[in-house]
């Protein structure tokens, strides 16, 4: 009894003073850990793109009240890294939009959450983003809206449904931002917006290109306006149409939606035209139960390259993908990998520092598809898959922005 007395004494002793450690962060609940002073500024910096009014996540949190009141799934996502989604290599390429959690900054999260959720002083707080009506690139110079509203069923398939709209622009337009904005994004899948060119030139490089040398934006769940640097823009051409490609989900209940296009307008001179490459596999066969299935694809750049971005695509079957370059004096280098592709999150990969590519590389798009029972996304694995737009079909494409040579100077000016 003695024994097992003191034992009693020193354990409880050893409990008031070590800290009780997360096994799954490594980090002790830490009642010193603030909303205002400590969590604000994670949340402003990693969660608020999507968790705001407008956003596409399916709930704020732009205040403490918010936070505090979805505690529990913020700790349950950050602890299995459903949240923020970011699914790169940590191995391969640095990027400037990762937006995965820091060790730290978990730490920070599940610490305030384990020690009580501790307001803090309201002076601590940063200062509040700021997001203009909802558009995350700011007041847009011009804003195109969709000809009509659209009625979504409650249920069944629809079609992509597709939207002509004249720019009436009487000189080519250079952009340096633009945003794709769903009105009701419960039931916007995607869209991409094409852009008509009135002269319809093509070369090689337009080729190289393939659609996306048409495709000036897309919207999709996880996506952010891509930032373009001073002298950088998108041309829109003299006299060019827009084409809105939109891709419809039901909800259950019906639904409505009238979509819109914002543009600011590049200031100064243009000395950088960036394009939208694709390069696609569209004649595969995805065999019933294939749990690894591989497609390849690849393009030789036919004039020297600056690359700014990857975006993989593919639907609920889509498992990896890699994007390998392989160079005119025989180098390869795996330059974006992607080993748990979701296709819920159509993210983009924007490298840290461009990438430039000399006349004569090939990029070579690996990607792996998972049609078997063990995929949890996937709607039949008793089935062959081959290439379609619907979201049971599959699509294999790998996209890039890029400029040409070491950066497009077209003869103008926007001032």
């Amino acid at each position: 009894m003695k024994t097992k007395s003191i034992v009693a004494v020193l354990s409880v002793s050893v409990a008031l003073v070590l800290p009780a450690f997360s096994a799954e962060t490594g980090a002790a609940p830490n009642k010193g850990i603030t909303y205002s002073k400590d969590v604000a500024p994670v949340i402003q910096e990693r969660c608020q793109d999507c968790h705001r009014s407008g956003g596409i996540a399916p709930f704020s949190l732009m205040n403490y009240r918010q936070a505090k009141g979805w505690a529990k799934m913020i700790r349950e996502v950050v602890l299995d890294g459903r949240m923020p989604p970011w699914h790169a290599d940590p191995k391969v390429g640095k990027w400037s939009n990762d937006m995965s959690l820091s060790q730290a900054q978990k730490d920070t999260l599940v610490g305030w959450i384990d020690g009580g959720l501790a307001k803090g002083d309201d002076a601590d707080l940063p200062a509040p983003r700021e997001f203009y009506e909802d558009w995350g690139i700011g007041k847009p110079d011009l804003v195109f809206e969709m000809p009509e509203e659209v009625t979504i069923p409650a249920t069944g398939v629809m079609p992509y449904e597709h939207y002509v709209l004249p720019t009436n622009f009487e000189e080519d337009t250079y952009v340096s931002s633009m945003e794709l904005k769903p009105s009701n994004p419960r039931v916007v899948h995607h869209i991409i917006m094409f852009v008509q060119d009135p002269s319809g030139s093509k070369d090689a490089k337009d080729a190289f290109l393939g659609i996306g040398g048409a495709m000036l934006d897309v919207f999709a769940p996880g996506t952010n306006p891509f930032p373009l640097t001073a002298g950088q823009a998108r041309k829109i051409p003299k006299g060019a149409k827009l084409v809105w490609q939109v891709h419809y989900t039901p909800t259950g209940r019906v639904e409505k939606d009238r979509s819109k296009f914002g543009l600011i307008l590049a200031k100064g001179p243009v000395t950088e035209e960036i394009r939208t490459a694709t390069v696609i596999n569209t004649g595969f066969r995805i065999p019933a139960n294939e749990a690894n299935y591989k497609v390849e694809a690849e393009m030789n750049f036919p004039d020297s390259a600056t690359i700014y971005s990857f975006t993989p695509h593919m639907h609920y079957r889509g498992k990896a993908m890699d994007f390998v370059l392989k160079y005119p004096d025989g180098r390869e280098e795996l330059a974006c990998s992607i080993p748990r592709y979701d296709f819920n999150w159509q993210l983009d990969y924007r490298l840290a520092e461009p990438l430039r590519v000399p006349k004569g590389t090939t990029v070579k798009v690996v990607a792996h598809f998972d049609n078997s029972d063990k995929n949890p996304y996937n709607p039949d694995p008793t089935k062959s898959v081959t290439w379609g737009e619907q979201t049971w079909e599959e699509m294999m494409m790998g996209g890039m922005f890029l400029s040409w040579g070491s950066g497009e100077a077209p003869a103008a000016s926007t001032d």
